[in-house]
């Protein structure tokens, strides 16, 4: 009889352990079909005309992603089995964490040439993901075409125009993109470490730039003229988040305000073929030759993943800007 009492009582433990774990995974299924709210922004030929509020009934099956940091963030994240396609718009290979490069190769791509109204509407995405400028009348139209269409929206928030300095960017602003990207495809876990790590890096740099002097720095990048990205963009908020000094200054200048700010350290944004090469149009310019961050070999070149709707790679831009800032700086 014992016996028999015992076997009996283990299969019901057996049973309602088997049935608990299945309400705990209806549970969590429950969960996957929560709406979600993500406040993003309406996009119309470049501009933000204001909020934008996206409701996600679930995670999105069918993506299309624009942008290198935007593709790599959502590999970080663990995205890829949602991703439909990524359009890549360098040519050139990205340098990608190991990781992530991985995982981009297993991906669908098309090339940037295919980024119009037609081709988009015919392969019927669930979700686009692509900053500011692809959102103008030529390639995308606007964030409100595509959402009237069932067809859901997110823009990275800091990728405003650089030869404008409308909206304030900042770190947080990225971070939170990434717990939006996080809740939309239900990966807020992956997002959280993500923001988690972002903030340690933070803090371990400040831990360890304690000692040095705050150096005065500049950003800029040559597009069709000198675009300084100052304390308003992202990449000069980033400088002032380990200690730097950004200027405000206008987003259109000249060698005159290089002059005239005389940083300490001058950061150049090489985004195309010739990356590392352009900054010889400061370092070989005669009007230049007398300022301390020439003289002293402290303009170095900085890739743009590094500086402009950085999602997963905000840390390692912080990193980056660190160790030339403080040369010799140990981070943990």
């Amino acid at each position: 009889e014992m016996k028999k009492y015992i076997i009996s009582s283990l299969i019901i433990a057996l049973a309602c352990s088997i049935l608990g774990c299945q309400s705990l995974d209806k549970q969590q299924a429950k969960q996957q079909d929560k709406p979600v709210v993500v406040n993003n922004i309406n996009v119309d030929n470049y501009y933000v005309k204001g909020p934008n509020k996206q409701v996600f009934d679930k995670a999105p099956q069918r993506v299309l992603v624009i942008g290198e940091n935007e593709t790599e963030t959502l590999l970080e994240l663990g995205a890829a089995p949602n991703i439909l396609m990524a359009v890549a718009q360098n040519s050139r290979k990205y340098a990608m964490r190991q990781e992530n490069w991985e995982a981009f190769q297993k991906i669908k791509k098309c090339p940037s040439g295919y980024l119009n109204m037609e081709y988009v509407t015919s392969i019927h995405p669930d979700l686009i993901i692509a900053q500011q400028c692809v959102f103008i009348r030529n390639r995308l139209n606007n964030t409100d075409y595509w959402n009237e269409r069932g067809v859901k929206t997110l823009v990275p928030l800091n990728t405003n125009t650089p030869s404008k300095h409308i909206i304030k960017e900042t770190v947080d602003k990225e971070m939170q993109f990434v717990r939006d990207l996080g809740a939309a495809l239900r990966v807020d876990a992956k997002a959280e470490a993500v923001v988690k790590s972002t903030y340690k890096t933070i803090a371990d740099i400040n831990k360890a730039n304690a000692s040095y002097t705050k150096p005065k720095v500049m950003i800029v990048e040559f597009l069709s003229s000198m675009i300084s990205y100052d304390n308003t963009k992202l990449v000069g908020d980033m400088v002032s988040r380990i200690g730097g000094k950004v200027a405000e200054t206008p987003p259109v200048i000249g060698l005159e305000n290089v002059v005239k700010e005389n940083p300490d350290v001058l950061f150049v944004v090489c985004s195309h073929a010739d990356y590392g090469e352009c900054i010889t149009k400061l370092t070989e310019n005669p009007a230049l030759q007398n300022l301390p961050c020439i003289k002293n070999k402290r303009t170095y070149s900085i890739p743009l993943r590094f500086t402009y709707g950085t999602g997963c790679r905000t840390e390692d831009g912080l990193k980056f800007l660190a160790e030339r800032m403080y040369p010799g700086i140990e981070i943990k």
